[in-house]
């Protein structure tokens, strides 16, 4: 008993230091926030839009690859007019050359929208690690930072706000409002929209980071920091916002958020375009992806029922204590037979006796002071007094049989032999 304790525990130690060494540790599960996604249900999922739109008989597309897959058919039926609609924080950064892909797919006459969580902070947000700023700048072309109350801006970096203003912010959520800037189709009928930030979250404001101009098209109320900004790209065009949730499925039924959301499509999808839902950079992806399939958790069940079954193993099938066996030494006449049986598994008859009836004529040969190359010796055997006419006649038949290749009795051949050799050597 005492032994299967200690086999126990080192058999517990063994697992822990596996797990700590070398697989990676869970992600959260159910009760991760809600990510946004075509597919999520949840307030800041798309799946309102999604559905919308279907009902609309818009072709809608959810990405689950990288941005160079943007020109394949399956993602959207034409080369131009499409949108995609993307939200930042990515979960899975953008890699610099799908981004290359990205500018030309937005040059060739295509429209990116960029919801980012600037001016609102989902919880979410929370969770992506990716370098907000710079996705943004990378995406947009754009360059953003921090409006203080002065109306002054700093970078992002030195940005300090007092312990308590912080504190304060975060007993409630925000709501924020932004209105049109002048007029613009794309603002058509749009009063304002809507959006809830569930944390606190700083303002900005965005330059162009080359010679490309950007226009300012919707504001904050009360403050006037833009919120959305419209800048050309070759053929194409990207809109960006400083707020990632006005489309969720928490905030499209607010004020005129569902208008604003039709008039960018009625303005930027052309004939036979598509609406495409960015998945992929929020971790949804078809490809190998490290951490969605140590996060899966089919992964740690199969796992735990194999640890199940080895401690099962240990502790009750293996056996803990051998009995001692006395020393047997190997019968050599076991040994000869099973070397016998390797043998005639592995010789066919005919190349078996065509060795014996060579080590036969050697000896004779090799008494007469010939070359040793098996050749036979009929002559001098038929002339040799201890030779019978009856087993000469045998040895010649078994000879012939042996060089056509025909079975041959190995037992009588080597009887034959060795009652010859007995006679002539």
């Amino acid at each position: 008993m005492k032994e299967r304790l200690v086999t126990f525990g080192l058999a517990l130690g063994a697992l822990a230091l596996f797990y700590a060494l070398f697989l990676p540790k869970p992600a959260p599960g159910d009760g991760a926030p809600a990510l946004p996604l075509s597919s999520e249900s949840r307030a800041s999922g798309y799946q309102a839009a999604w559905r919308w739109l279907k009902v609309e008989r818009i072709p809608v597309t959810a990405l689950h690859e990288r941005y160079d897959h943007l020109g394949m058919r399956s993602v959207s039926p034409t080369p131009t007019g499409n949108i995609l609609l993307t939200t930042l924080p990515h979960k899975l950064p953008v890699r610099p050359r799908e981004a290359v892909q990205l500018d030309a797919w937005v040059e060739r006459g295509n429209t990116l929208i960029v919801m980012a969580a600037l001016d609102d902070t989902p919880l979410w947000s929370l969770m992506n690690n990716v370098n907000l700023i710079d996705a943004i700048g990378r995406l947009t072309r754009l360059k953003f930072e921090v409006v203080e109350e002065g109306g002054k801006s700093k970078p992002p970096a030195t940005v300090r706000r007092p312990i308590g203003a912080v504190l304060k912010s975060l007993a409630q959520p925000d709501d924020l409002i932004i209105e049109a800037r002048g007029a613009h189709p794309l603002l058509q009928g749009v009063q304002s929209v809507q959006v809830k930030s569930e944390f606190p979250a700083s303002r900005w404001r965005a330059v162009p980071m080359d010679r490309s101009g950007v226009l300012q098209i919707g504001q904050m109320a009360g403050t006037g920091d833009a919120a959305i900004w419209l800048s050309r790209q070759g053929k194409g065009q990207v809109i960006t916002f400083a707020v990632a949730g006005i489309f969720g499925n928490g905030a499209i039924g607010e004020r005129d958020n569902a208008r604003l959301l039709s008039n960018l499509i009625a303005w930027s999808r052309g004939s036979g375009g598509a609406v495409i839902f960015d998945d992929a950079h929020q971790g949804v992806v078809t490809y190998y992806d490290a951490k969605a399939f140590f996060a899966d958790p089919r992964l740690h069940r199969t796992l735990a029922w194999i640890v199940f079954l080895w401690f099962v193993f240990v502790l009750g099938v293996h056996r803990l204590r051998t009995r001692s066996i006395g020393w047997n030494p190997v019968d050599v006449t076991a040994f000869l037979g099973s070397s016998g049986e390797f043998f005639a598994a592995t010789l066919t008859p005919a190349a078996a006796g065509a060795r014996l009836f060579a080590n036969f004529f050697n000896s004779i040969r090799g008494r007469l002071g010939l070359t040793q190359d098996g050749t036979p010796e009929w002559e001098w055997l038929s002339g040799h007094a201890g030779v019978s006419a009856r087993d000469l006649s045998e040895l010649r038949r078994l000879h012939d049989r042996v060089r056509t290749g025909q079975s041959v009795d190995l037992v009588r051949l080597q009887n034959l032999i060795v009652q010859l050799q007995g006679s002539v050597i």
